[in-house]
């Protein structure tokens, strides 16, 4: 199958296509990159499961398409350069073994694309919703395979921002765990560090100064530690604190 990639039509076609049979449109992305199905989409996009027809083997990998919905100019240009700085992002961080490389970074048709690696396995979110709770020394093992990741990215003085269970896939047949979606990470310079900036992040697992525009590279250390205590719940961050005076702890986390 070829998943056209015009936000105004998406139709499939069949897997030899150059063009969409229904639009016109072009099915291929730099004469190499098909998209055959759609695994995500949010306000400023989608993403799709693609193939490198331009090698042999026809390897998978990943297509994000910049595509804005329902915000205003100042929103559209935020997100754009968001877009841009993930691109740039993978680029500096890409060749760590735990962090998707990146293939592309291009426009076309008037629209941007970054092309990046595939990442089979399932996310810790999936885990969690079809084996239930982590138990302690599997989030033992988490947080020796990511507290050295998060150290490796912010000595490149990178904050991530966006930590959380679907932004974390256990690599198959590896186990690996690989950490996803630079989309909100920010370079941390020191007056990035000491100016307000955008308020970006995921709610409930956003750091209480991230949520102010102030992340620092604590913030992501925060949003794994809200994660751990996720997976090890099964509790949704928000509701810790009924959570816990529930069970007669009588704290807040």
């Amino acid at each position: 199958m070829s998943q056209c990639l015009n936000p105004d039509c998406l139709a499939n076609n069949p897997p030899d296509s150059r063009f969409c049979q229904r639009c016109g449109a072009k099915l291929l992305l730099k004469e190499r990159y098909r998209a055959i199905a759609i695994i995500g989409q949010g306000g400023f996009g989608r993403t799709f499961k693609a193939v490198d027809e331009d090698k042999p083997s026809k390897p998978l990998c990943v297509i994000k398409q910049f595509f804005p919905q329902g915000v205003g100019t100042q929103g559209i240009e935020k997100a754009k350069q968001l877009f841009e700085l993930e691109a740039v992002r993978l680029d500096e961080l890409g060749h760590h073994p735990q962090i998707p490389a990146l293939y592309a970074y291009f426009t076309q048709d008037n629209r941007q694309y970054l092309v990046q690696e595939y990442i089979p396995g399932k996310t810790l979110l999936k885990e969690l919703e079809t084996q239930g709770k982590f138990s302690q020394q599997q989030v033992i093992n988490l947080l020796g395979s990511l507290l050295p990741l998060l150290d490796f990215i912010h000595n490149k003085q990178v904050i991530h921002r966006d930590i959380k269970p679907d932004n974390i896939i256990r690599r198959h047949p590896d186990q690996q765990l690989i950490l996803v979606d630079f989309g909100a990470a920010k370079f941390a310079t020191a007056k990035a560090l000491t100016s307000p900036g955008t308020s970006i992040g995921s709610s409930g697992y956003a750091a209480p100064e991230q949520t102010l525009g102030q992340a620092n590279f604590s913030s992501d250390i925060y949003s794994l530690g809200v994660t751990c205590i996720y997976l090890l719940t099964q509790v949704p961050p928000g509701n810790y604190t009924m959570f816990m005076m529930g069970n007669g702890i009588g704290a807040n986390i």
